[in-house]
């Protein structure tokens, strides 16, 4: 949906709700007229920056919080750990961010609910040095791997996905994780120190931009997997309902904008990381929207890609507990918001 929405004052929409109830009409969710009520605050913290909030940035640069009667402020934490903090202390009230975190914090009496899906495939690939045989998991077997310091997923989802997919352990099968920084993976593989190195976009496409070869992506193999979400606190969310309707309605009309407009996508990523190169940007989003399920189709979390993220951060050692999706998940709003867009999985 990308046209502009016409005013409409309260009398008249309130007249118009009535008259849909009346006749049996089902309402999925609020037009909100932001010049008949006062937008509503909100803070959202995402964990560092990176490619996966995508949806997110589309919705700011589009204006599509605004629409939904939203005031958005969006920070960036310095850790995975930070958003769920911000929200529990009460100095913010939406946190995207690795969905393992909403466990942990559960575990530990913060009770959070996740209620909208952010990344739903592990987008990381492995990249190497032209002419490097490298077609399966099987093949990192005794290879030094550049990476990020755990628990970061460049360590933690190939360990994984040796685990589950490949049959082995990667200690015991001679693989030896190099870990840098941010920024080092590229160079290392580059310079030799590692023979392979696992990256996410835009290190991905930077690798690419600088002679190496992108030589395999993990989320053919692995499947569909809740990597990335967007949480509350559990009491925030009893008794602000509407406003988190409002921000799912949002994180819907975003999804769909990116599907029917892709430059909608590119344009925001390129605003928003404007210190890369545009064209390693561009290259990265082709590379992102082509992956399947990374930019979710709609922000409704499955229980098949939930069960997989809470096998993977077990696995990864990254969870205290791994809690069930229906002790965590509630996707009352973001259904709606689907409705509301005609949005299909």
């Amino acid at each position: 949906m990308h046209s502009q929405i016409p005013h409409i004052n309260r009398r008249t929409l309130l007249k118009t709700a009535g008259a849909a109830t009346a006749v049996g009409i089902a309402q999925p969710f609020v037009l909100y007229d932001a010049h008949a009520q006062t937008a509503v605050p909100v803070r959202l913290t995402t964990g560092l920056k990176l490619a996966n909030y995508g949806p997110i940035y589309v919705a700011q640069r589009a204006g599509l919080f605004e629409k939904q009667g939203l005031s958005l402020a969006a920070d960036v934490g310095g850790s995975v750990n930070e958003p769920v903090a911000i929200a529990l202390s009460g100095r913010g009230q939406f946190a995207a961010t690795g969905t393992g975190m909403a466990m942990n914090s559960t575990a530990e009496g913060g009770r959070m609910k996740v209620i909208a899906k952010m990344t739903g495939a592990l987008g990381m690939w492995v990249i190497a040095k032209p002419g490097t045989n490298f077609k399966s998991l099987a093949d990192f077997k005794g290879k030094r791997v550049a990476s990020l310091r755990f628990p970061s997923n460049t360590v933690t989802s190939p360990t994984f996905a040796m685990k589950k997919f490949g049959g082995f352990d990667a200690k015991a099968s001679g693989v030896e994780f190099v870990e840098g920084p941010p920024g080092s993976i590229v160079s290392a593989v580059r310079d030799g120190r590692a023979d392979v190195g696992v990256v996410f976009e835009w290190d991905a496409s930077i690798a690419a931009q600088s002679g190496l070869q992108v030589a395999f992506g993990f989320a053919e193999t692995v499947g569909p997997i809740l990597l990335t979400s967007v949480m509350v606190k559990e009491d925030y969310l009893a008794s602000n309902a509407d406003t988190v309707q409002r921000f799912c309605n949002a994180l819907a009309a975003a999804m769909k904008l990116i599907r029917e407009d892709k430059s909608a996508y590119v344009s925001a990523m390129t605003a928003e990381f404007a210190n890369l190169d545009k064209a390693v940007v561009a290259a990265g989003c082709d590379r992102l929207l082509a992956t399947r399920g990374f930019v979710p189709l709609s922000p409704v979390v499955g229980k098949a890609e939930w069960d997989a993220i809470a096998e993977h951060d077990t696995l990864a050692g990254t969870v205290r507990k791994a809690f069930s999706f229906e002790e965590m998940v509630d996707n009352r709003f973001a259904q709606k918001a689907v409705e509301a867009f005609g949005l299909r999985g």
